[in-house]
């Protein structure tokens, strides 16, 4: 740690540390804010390590903590968590104490912390994710965090591959995967590990596209699913050349079948980049035997000293051509040792750091980072949206770079492509990190000087590309490309967990006592030590030397180029030439509903030949002429090499060969120039069908216009005839083909000087089979053709010349009306290219209007979505006064009934006090009677005579009695 960071922690309460290791990770994400008055909402602070950094490095800063301080289910699982609960928030309050009122504290559960936040309208521009670590508590903290998170802001989610629970399901990167698949398009990823950590995109550079559609489903189910990767899912490239190189990939491509469990059987590319250093044929024969496909391609570098170079235009070539999903890149110097997991998830790549720092830069004061901020103008990158990660040797934070050894991306994200273009700039721009290239003991032997100038780019580029896509980089863990060659200087894996080992220069012969494996010093998992043992040190494998008086002379070999307009039974006329022993492509493009019995061409060369029609601003369906002038440009001298490398892959060294994709009617010059090349002879079989069948089955199969289709017929046989007329050829009727096949094929054989190898009883039968009369589709007549009204007279002249030629025979009379035809045709289409050019001008314009109308909308809907979110706080304190106000009116109904029941008890009071006043009463008019009776008596006794004579008595009586 540094020890700047060290000493914030002094004399502090803390039993556990979590957390210093990302602490330089932060504070380099963090610098170019650090003295704003940032505020920090931290969920989960335990004692307060992280909240301490936050207030220290950011000394300006407001700090929310939620934190319920009682743990959570995996603290109570273990005892050394569990002692601590007790003790945890007086611990925290006395470790944040200095800091006063700098730091809110919210002793809650976090989902009713964040409710009461989103409630009060706060915003952040950091927040920390570290609380629950069930997936669905982190997913959750994630969601109602995001709204409060400014623009530009920072989220940090922590224990991101933390596996503490039993099932995968419960594990948080379940959760933080589903929120950034859900949010894909809303951020910028700037470190991915063992935390993730991403930047909000202001809502208003967020692009439509890659914004997820309303309603959207989480993907809870699909990235809880097994990650299995199914066979044929990934594709392995890597370079082989004459050399150590040629040693060293075999070696891999060995690796890959033997060790990679479910992946030992995907398609595995080795590109030869250069022809003068083709791998050796006994290289090539071990290649075929382990099912590898060999693509020896020429490829024009943009730094040709720089080897790497060849790496990333080699990625890119293949990038280019279907595939399956994912492609991982691979060094040739480096081996699979156990089964790896290529799953990218919402990832668009995965990598390892850089071994060393090299050329990367640590931030400002970095005698690099110039360089890197250069090279983020130059490209139009954010040099603050580079992520940044760890080196392997020293753990260093810098910004983005990886390891070139492994690189995995999905095929659709175009990463190798626009790691390419990236480099062509920077090397147009002779941007060189080295002014003199250092020193480097490569797989390849010692490298420096001019081979070594770019020396870090290509991993830089590729870092730019991702970047720039806005796409994430997972990291791959330790156990991935492990560089042998650093061992010294790293805390070793367990050796049973290694998946790929990037072994350097060590496997070579000389190497022994440095290298670990053979040393003793690495201890590898049984049986894959003696696997390395029986093949090591690498041998290169020379090509033989053998004097060329010696060689014998080859004979001449032969390729039929199919010149047929499209649907127009050149697929039928492919698979009848291949029973008849001509040799088909290695890799035929699929059959499909259009053409269920194959299409008899090479799915490689039909991606190169769209690839070059692009280049020159052309496709398949385009009806005007090639210029000419394009074929001698050196894009289209590019292509050349492509398309040779093509040929050799997919036909070998047979001596018969066809080529068929009706694309090439176009550009038939430019293919008999690579033959020619080649020392292979080229002859032409043009098959002719009527115009309107071939237009009706466009129109079926891809919904063009008749006019169109028509055109489109036009175009393809009157170049396809008149750049074919220095070969040997023959034109065949679609309609007797199918009927006459053999007659049609012996005299096209004849007259092109060409021989069946296969032409016998079987293949007879074998043709019969396959060429029915299902065959033909569309039907029409010449009557319904010449009566068509969308068949011009151009068209039906030039359909009856072909039918001519077909039936009796090539003449210059009928060659000199196809002259005139297509000067005629020529001439009319470049007044249509000007008048389409125009309606696509127009259309551009009205295109350009409706995208304007498009992104007024997406504002609109922007600022519905706002007036949304504002509209459901609005409900969420609506809701809060409706609690308010339901407490009140409970605590009212409590005071009502304690009033009934007290009024209930006054009058059973009021009552008894009745009946008593009722009793008194009673009781008094008694009295009264009483009294006035004893008023009575006396009166009748005061006048009765015998009162009055006893008046003496009583006197004498009563004197007596009171002395007594």
């Amino acid at each position: 740690m540094d020890p700047v960071f060290s000493a914030w922690f002094e004399g502090k309460y803390l039993s556990t540390d979590w957390t210093s290791r990302f602490l330089s990770v932060w504070a380099s994400l963090l610098a170019a804010r650090r003295d704003e008055p940032l505020k920090v909402l931290e969920i989960g602070s335990w004692e307060g390590r992280s909240a301490i950094f936050f207030l220290q490095y950011l000394s300006k800063c407001q700090l929310t903590c939620i934190d319920t301080f009682m743990g959570s289910p995996e603290h109570a699982l273990r005892a050394k968590w569990a002692d601590q609960l007790a003790h945890v928030e007086q611990r925290f309050d006395l470790n944040i104490a200095e800091f006063g009122g700098r730091v809110e504290k919210i002793k809650s559960r976090s989902s009713q912390a964040l409710a009461r936040l989103v409630a009060e309208d706060r915003s952040f521009d950091v927040v920390f994710i570290d609380g629950s670590h069930h997936s669905t508590d982190v997913l959750a903290d994630a969601v109602f965090s995001w709204p409060m998170v400014r623009d530009g802001g920072i989220v940090i989610f922590d224990d991101y591959e933390w596996t503490f629970f039993a099932d995968e399901t419960d594990h948080p990167k379940l959760g933080v995967d589903t929120f950034l698949s859900v949010h894909a398009g809303q951020y910028r990823e700037l470190y991915r590990g063992e935390q993730i950590i991403i930047q909000k995109i202001e809502a208003s550079k967020i692009e439509p596209s890659r914004a997820p559609s309303p309603g959207a489903p989480a993907p809870l189910q699909e990235a809880g699913q097994a990650r299995d990767i199914a066979e044929k899912s990934v594709e392995f490239v890597l370079i082989a050349e004459a050399g150590i190189l040629d040693a060293q990939a075999l070696l891999l491509c060995e690796s890959i079948r033997c060790f990679t469990g479910a992946y030992s059987r995907c398609p595995i590319t080795v590109v030869s980049p250069r022809s003068s250093r083709r791998p050796s044929l006994s290289t090539l024969r071990k290649l075929e035997q382990l099912d590898v496909e060999y693509l020896p391609i020429e490829i024009e570098s943009y730094f040709p000293q720089y080897g790497t170079s060849y790496r990333i235009h080699a990625l890119a070539h293949v990038e280019r051509r279907p595939g399956p999903p994912i492609i991982v890149q691979l060094d040739s110097d480096t081996i699979f040792i156990a089964e790896p997991d290529f799953s990218l998830g919402a990832s668009a790549a995965a990598a390892r750091p850089v071994d060393v720092k090299g050329m990367c830069t640590t931030g400002s004061g970095d005698p690099f980072d110039s360089y890197w901020r250069k090279l983020c103008a130059l490209v139009g990158v954010d040099y603050e949206h580079l992520p940044i990660v760890q080196t392997t040797v020293g753990g260093q934070a810098v910004r983005a770079s990886y390891n070139g050894g492994l690189f995995v991306a999905k095929r659709a994200c175009g990463l190798f492509q626009r790691t390419e273009d990236i480099f062509r700039q920077l090397v147009a721009a002779d941007m060189k990190p080295w002014a003199d290239g250092p020193t480097h003991n490569t797989g390849t032997g010692i490298l420096h000087g001019e081979a070594t100038s770019y020396w870090g780019t290509s991993q830089a580029a590729f870092s730019l590309a991702a970047v720039a896509g806005n796409h994430s980089v997972r990291l791959l863990p330790d156990t991935y490309n492990f560089p042998l060659n650093c061992m010294a200087a790293l805390a070793v894996p367990d050796p049973a967990r290694l998946v790929h080992i990037h072994y350097h220069h060590l496997f070579s012969a000389g190497s022994a006592d440095a290298n670990p494996v053979l040393n003793g010093t690495l201890d590898l998992p049984v049986g894959i030590s003696e696997w390395l043992l029986a093949r090591l040190p690498l041998q290169e494998h020379p090509q033989p030397t053998v004097p060329k008086r010696d060689l014998p002379k080859p004979p001449r070999r032969k390729a039929i180029l199919v010149l047929g307009m499209h649907r127009s039974g050149t697929s039928a006329l492919g698979g009848v030439i291949n029973a008849l022993g001509a040799a088909g492509p290695k890799n035929p493009l699929s059959p499909n509903s259009h053409n269920p019995r194959g299409f008899w061409e090479s799915a490689r060369l039909h991606l190169a030949n769209e690839d070059l029609l692009a280049s020159a601003n052309s496709h398949w369906s385009d009806w005007q002429a090639l210029d000419p002038r394009w074929m001698q440009s050196p894009t289209a001298e590019r292509h050349r090499h492509k398309i040779r490398a093509i040929l050799d892959n997919e036909f070998g060294d047979e001596p018969l060969f066809f080529v068929k994709d009706p694309r090439i009617c176009r550009f038939v010059p430019f293919l008999s120039s690579i033959l020619a090349e080649m020392a292979v002879d080229a002859v032409a079989f043009l098959p002719v069908r009527n115009p309107l069948e071939v237009a009706l089955s466009l129109k079926r199969r891809d919904g063009l216009p008749l006019p169109r289709s028509l055109m489109l017929w036009l175009r393809h046989v009157l170049d396809a005839e008149y750049h074919s007329r220095g070969m040997p050829r023959y034109f065949l009727r679609h309609e007797d083909f199918l009927i006459d096949w053999r007659r049609l094929m012996d005299r096209a054989a004849e007259q092109t000087d060409v021989v069946w190898p296969a032409r016998s009883s079987h293949s007879d039968v074998e043709i019969e089979q396959f060429l029915t009369a299902d065959l033909h589709h569309e039907r029409a007549s010449i009557e319904d053709m010449r009566n068509h009204p969308d068949v011009t007279p151009l068209i039906r002249k030039t359909y009856d010349i072909f039918r001519a030629m077909a039936v009796d025979g090539e003449s210059p009379e009928l060659r000199a009306e196809l002259d005139r035809v297509r000067m005629g045709f020529d001439e009319s289409c470049d007044v249509l290219g000007m008048m389409v050019a125009a309606e696509t001008e127009q259309l551009r314009g009205e295109l350009g209007a409706r995208n304007l109308e498009y992104g007024a909308a997406i504002r609109a809907q922007h600022d519905l979505r706002l007036e949304h979110d504002a509209v459901v706080r609005a409900l969420h304190d609506v809701g809060l006064e409706r609690d308010t106000v339901a407490g009140v009116l409970h605590d009212l109904r409590l005071e009502r009934d304690a009033a009934v029941r007290a009024q209930h008890a006054l009058g059973l009071e009021r009552d008894t006090v009745a009946r008593a006043i009722h009793d008194l009463g009673i009781e008094r008019d008694e009295l009264v009677r009483d009294r006035d009776a004893l008023r009575a008596e006396r009166n009748a006794l005061l006048a009765s005579s015998s009162w009055r004579l006893t008046a003496p008595l009583r006197w004498v009586k009563g004197p007596f009695v009171r002395r007594r």
